[in-house]
């Protein structure tokens, strides 16, 4: 077992080193490239710099429709040190802010259903809009109206019933940028799709990690051997270009394999799929940390979030069609398709707390890259034009 040597705290370089050893690998071919310098992965001052320059500039994931089908349903979410709250209200799906414009008492937590959101210090009342609607005793207050006072919302759109949202006002449509991701999604129905099952986990490793493991299928060989190797060989995997939002790399069946053999977890096959289609997963990444894990019978969203450069929450919510939930063995069929996915996600989630490991040795240095780890570069890419000024 590796020791973990996270708790040992060696002097890190500033920002303008970890800058520069970011940068210096820009423009590279994709033959020539190589891993972003260590310090990418551990830096609290790149961290801080990214939460600047690409989560608080970005499109990220918070949730699913599906979660809040109701008027009045809700649920909570802290992202990058705001603690917000998506709900559905009468007009639309709302991401407040759910701090009290009091004294700052969060409003709501966890899940539930709701008319008025009520602060528990003073019973400040809320309208799901955000509008404050009541605040007990404070007539004698000079200049004070209700009218005036109202939860701010931060900017949110809605992709395939996936809610993303961005705190810069003045940020690109997320839903235009993803236009042709949408098109090449429609054939999954995915306006008809519920939340299944939803997965978390706590990780202690860096967002990039996350992204990168992912994405990649090289590491079929090696950590997913017993699992996904021999049903998609990381050899026949192949990635696009990236386009402007995102980018998606593909799965196809081994040649000799049978479809129901691949896809034995008892989900059933989306309707519209054609047998080639039947025989291809794939992973989609919109930039900066939403993952797509598309198969045959289920869509699987992650959303992640970012807590430190050292700590990621991994949020996933698995989609299925409202029929498949429906069925009356669907929680029988839940049972075997999370087992399989748990082990497969574990599987990556020990590697990742690996790599993190080493990345805390200051003899760990940028290493060459496979063909098979074209996302990895196309990241790096990403972080390096975000971050440059």
């Amino acid at each position: 077992m590796a020791l973990d040597m996270r708790g040992f705290k060696a002097p890190e370089p500033d920002l303008e080193t970890v800058l520069k050893g970011v940068l210096a690998g820009s423009h590279q071919k994709l033959e020539d490239s190589e891993t972003l310098p260590r310090e990418a992965y551990t830096s609290q001052a790149f961290f801080d710099y990214e939460v600047e320059k690409i989560f608080k500039k970005d499109w990220l994931c918070v949730g699913h429709v599906s979660q809040i089908p109701n008027v009045g349903d809700y649920f909570s979410v802290d992202i990058l040190g705001e603690l917000l709250v998506v709900v559905r209200a009468q007009d639309r799906i709302r991401v407040l802010s759910r701090i009290c414009l009091h004294r700052w008492a969060p409003i709501a937590e966890g899940s539930g259903n709701t008319r008025v959101f009520s602060c528990p210090f003073h019973k400040w009342g809320y309208a799901l809009d955000g509008q404050l609607l009541g605040a007990p005793l404070m007539d004698q207050v000079n200049g004070f109206d209700t009218k005036n006072c109202k939860l701010p919302e931060i900017r949110s759109e809605i992709v395939d019933g996936v809610i993303y949202i961005n705190f810069d006002d003045k940020a690109y449509s997320i839903k235009d940028k993803l236009s042709d991701f949408s098109a090449l999604m429609a054939k999954y129905e995915m306006d008809d799709l519920v939340v299944g099952w939803q997965v978390d986990y706590a990780c202690d490793f860096n967002w990039k990690i996350a992204v990168e493991t992912f994405m990649e299928c090289y590491h079929h060989i090696g950590a997913h051997r017993d699992t996904v190797e021999p049903m998609h060989p990381g050899r026949l995997t192949y990635v696009d270009d990236s386009r402007p939002g995102w980018t998606i790399a593909w799965e196809p069946l081994r040649p000799d394999a049978k479809t129901e053999e691949a896809y034995a977890n008892g989900l059933p096959p989306f309707r519209n799929l054609t047998d080639e289609e039947l025989r291809l997963d794939s992973l989609a990444l919109v930039y900066p940390m939403t993952l797509y894990g598309i198969t045959p019978n289920r869509i699987s969203v992650t959303g992640l979030i970012p807590v430190g450069p050292q700590k990621t929450l991994w949020r996933r919510n698995v989609l299925v069609p409202r029929a498949t939930k429906e069925l009356p063995e669907f929680e029988e069929i839940v049972k075997k398709a999370r087992a399989i996915g748990d082990r497969i996600a574990q599987e990556d989630l020990d590697v990742n707390d690996m790599q993190q490991i080493g990345a805390t040795s200051h003899l760990a240095r940028p290493g060459r890259l496979s063909h098979l780890e074209k996302v990895v570069w196309q990241l790096a890419d990403f972080v390096r034009d975000r971050v440059r000024d």
